[in-house]
């Protein structure tokens, strides 16, 4: 494993130091932003959903600042973004090699910063490779933390498709009703690109899609095509990431019930969801949060929320990790 490139800035208050830098791992030069306020706190590994887009863009441009509470790496997964090679894409990507990645590049912080443990935090797709990940090797994690935390997502599609029908049928919405009585719903609508557009419309529209109050195509755009720490090629490529992503993964989200694959996790867990989330639905976060066995889990309500609690309710979210979060690093630190 080499490092590349390296870069330092600051931000305009001159007090987050910003690293991006390429790592070989796994044969495969992949890029990360680690954000540090240098008070040698605990590390966040932040792992984006997807599959297949980046969300340090996003993060960034709805003001988080993980920063005050962990020395946070953003890591771009193999396939997208600061990660996206041409000619490895025309490959494809499989659950295994990310899997791996996300080890490696673990590995590749906690000897770097020179820490035993690093916290790990899954955002849907993220969940779903989060979670196999700290099953495969718990002891390189305090906690698993899994927002927009996948279950079945077959049955979190079905409870999405029934919302958008109620929904409408609610608003007398008639447009709607007809679209969505029009378009196929079955265990193959991941390949279904018309119900994929509309399921993606009106989710966003009745307020249970990436952010309660909506998040529009131009707005998402934006923000990644501002973002100032990515070049204008990897702006590009975390739309060409996000394509692949889904090509090479759907069918797996789209199948598999992490209910039956994760029955036990051997770390503390935490899951925050947000109450009005129709892309991961709450029912199939609470459904995974009441099966998995876990030494210490705790499940966190965010009423005014949907995909995004970490964006839509940032207070709430920042007295989580102070309160409930962190101590476990403290409490392990004292057990050492």
């Amino acid at each position: 494993m080499q490092s590349g490139f390296m870069e330092n800035k600051e931000n305009d208050e001159g007090s987050t130091t910003i690293t991006k830098e390429y790592i070989e791992i796994n044969g495969v030069e992949q890029g990360i932003i680690i954000e540090s306020l240098n008070q040698n706190k605990p590390l966040l590994l932040f792992l984006h959903g997807g599959p297949g887009f980046p969300a340090y863009p996003v993060n960034k441009a709805h003001g988080l600042k993980l920063e005050q509470y962990f020395d946070v790496c953003y890591w771009d997964q193999r396939g997208t973004g600061m990660s996206y090679d041409a000619e490895e894409a025309k490959k494809g990507l499989t659950v295994e090699q990310l899997v791996n990645d996300t080890i490696e590049v673990t590995n590749y912080l906690r000897n770097k910063y020179i820490r035993d443990k690093v916290f790990i935090l899954g955002h849907s797709w993220g969940s779903y490779l989060g979670s196999l990940v700290v099953q495969k090797s718990p002891e390189l994690f305090y906690a698993y933390i899994g927002i927009g935390q996948i279950g079945s997502h077959l049955e979190s599609e079905r409870e999405a498709y029934q919302f958008i029908l109620k929904t409408a049928m609610d608003k007398n919405d008639k447009r709607a009703i007809k679209r969505m009585r029009n378009v196929t719903f079955d265990e193959n609508y991941y390949q279904n690109r018309a119900y994929g557009a509309i399921r993606a419309k009106f989710t966003e529209k009745y307020g249970g899609g990436f952010k309660r109050e909506g998040y529009a195509n131009s707005e998402r755009l934006r923000h990644v095509f501002s973002c100032p720490n990515y070049t204008l090629k990897e702006r590009i490529n975390s739309f060409k990431g996000a394509i692949l992503g889904w090509q090479s993964l759907g069918h797996v989200m789209a199948t598999a019930d992490l209910v039956e694959l994760v029955p036990k996790l051997q770390l503390p867990v935490f899951i925050l969801q947000g109450r009005h989330d129709y892309q991961t639905t709450y029912t199939q976060a609470k459904r995974f949060y009441e099966s998995v066995e876990a030494p210490l889990k705790k499940m966190y309500t965010f009423e005014n929320s949907s995909h995004t609690p970490f964006i839509e309710e940032q207070a709430l979210f920042y007295k989580i990790i102070q309160d409930d979060i962190l101590p476990v690093a403290e409490e392990a630190f004292l057990s050492s």
